[in-house]
């Protein structure tokens, strides 16, 4: 007996060693890709790539930003392959006006989340005075109150909220990603990583280098096929100093009052330290966007986003930039296709639908009876039966899981030597 209990170890041993490295080999896409770091991780020539702009929103969604987001999303802005551009709202419940989110999910953007309240779940950064560290269950509450507002009150089923980030990047070891594998999300995008270190997506099957991550404590635990879209740090010509997000202000010229030029030149900067064929790379670049910091001072900031979006949309040097969705992003990641075939790129292509961001909430009663609501979710989901349909079509991610990693063979040869050990066993150990 002794013998079965050693050849099992060994064989448990075999499995758990394969999974340490993350190779070719044991991480295939569509469901796993290995953390490439200053590199590029498909087979194309990098002057085949597309450079993805993945502009992302966090913050107050409701009509104080609702000028601001119609200028960004002009229907004169539209990618190479003529569709127009579309972006990530990261939604939580402070102050959020869910007919807006509703209007924005209709005009194909995508409507991922944060934990309801905003709050910071490892500091006390809004100084409330019973503030105490997040544990298993606060995260569980905030995600899973956040994913029912965005259903009822915004009407939008829950196979379509697919990504998360974290508040304010605040990442508590596992906490939030053993939740993101119940839901069933497909993506994070959380992690912050040093401005020298440009990351592409990658799934959270394998370990990786913490030590090019801020905020990765105590991340060690693998979460299969969960993507991880990650964010960079930035930096300011000719200064040595780097910073979280754009509206950081600690990058800018401490001698110069922040104008639309030195934003401008703020954002070229970093788009060009991903996106650089001299030092081989085309990196995607996450812009991470508070809106209420967007509309504070639309003279500066607001312009100085509108001119960088128009400059590479209309730029003949720049016609392999993509302005899309972290959702629209991950099925090109999943199955990559070549700059020139993008145009035809299910994910990526666009009917004659009109977009229209007029948000017209007069006409919804807040004290409408369930079945009223009922009513509406139904006509919602009808009227988007295409978008589900397309979702519908995605490869199964068990059966992802299964194949990719082998298990199957695994479990196969398993079985073969566990009867030839028991046959043994039976005919030369047990006592007659």
């Amino acid at each position: 007996m002794l013998f079965f209990y050693f050849l099992c170890f060994l064989t448990l041993s075999f499995i758990s060693g394969q999974s340490e490295t993350c190779t070719k080999d044991n991480c295939l896409l569509p469901s796993c890709q290995c953390p490439t770091n200053n590199g590029n991780p498909t087979s194309f020539d990098l002057i085949d790539l597309p450079q993805f702009v993945l502009l992302t929103f966090v913050g107050n969604l409701n009509t104080n930003v609702l000028d601001s987001i119609r200028s960004i999303f002009h229907s004169f802005h539209r990618n190479p392959n003529k569709c127009p551009i579309s972006t990530t709202f990261f939604i939580h419940d402070v102050h959020t006006e869910y007919c807006l989110v509703q209007r924005l999910f209709d005009n194909h953007h995508e409507i991922a989340m944060t934990v309801s309240s905003n709050k910071c779940p490892l500091t006390n950064c809004y100084q409330e005075n019973s503030w105490r560290r997040w544990t298993n269950k606060d995260w569980q509450r905030e995600i899973k109150e956040q994913r029912i507002n965005i259903v009822d009150k915004g009407q939008i089923h829950s196979s379509h909220i697919k990504g998360f980030r974290a508040p304010h990047l605040q990442i508590d070891g596992h906490q939030h990603f053993e939740l993101l594998e119940k839901y069933h999300f497909h993506y994070d995008s959380s992690m912050l990583f040093k401005s020298n270190n440009f990351m592409w997506p990658f799934t959270m099957d394998y370990p990786f280098d913490h030590q090019a991550c801020i905020n990765c404590y105590n991340w060690t635990k693998p979460f299969e096929a969960l993507w991880q879209f990650p964010l960079h740090e930035w930096t300011y010509p000719n200064s040595n100093i780097s910073c979280r997000t754009l509206s950081d202000s600690s990058c800018l010229p401490a001698d110069q009052t922040p104008t639309t030029d030195i934003y401008y030149d703020f954002l070229m900067h970093n788009f060009q330290r991903h996106s650089s064929l001299t030092v081989g790379r085309r990196s995607p670049f996450i812009i991470q966007l508070d809106l209420s910091w967007l509309a504070q001072n639309k003279k500066v900031r607001l312009q100085a986003l509108l001119r960088f979006i128009q400059h590479l949309l209309t730029s003949p040097d720049h016609r392999y930039v993509y302005f899309v969705s972290i959702e629209k992003a991950l099925e090109w990641f999943k199955y990559p296709r070549p700059l020139n075939e993008l145009k035809d790129f299910w994910a990526f292509t666009c009917g004659d639908k009109t977009y229209e961001y007029d948000a017209d909430c007069s006409n919804i009663d807040t004290d409408s009876t369930e079945e009223e609501k009922n009513n509406l979710n139904a006509q919602h989901l009808k009227s988007n039966n295409i978008s589900n349909k397309t979702h519908s079509e995605n490869v199964d991610r068990q059966a992802e899981k299964l194949f990719r990693s082998n298990i199957a063979l695994h479990a196969l040869w398993i079985s073969i030597v566990l009867i030839v050990s028991v046959v043994i066993y039976d005919k030369y150990f047990t006592t007659k």
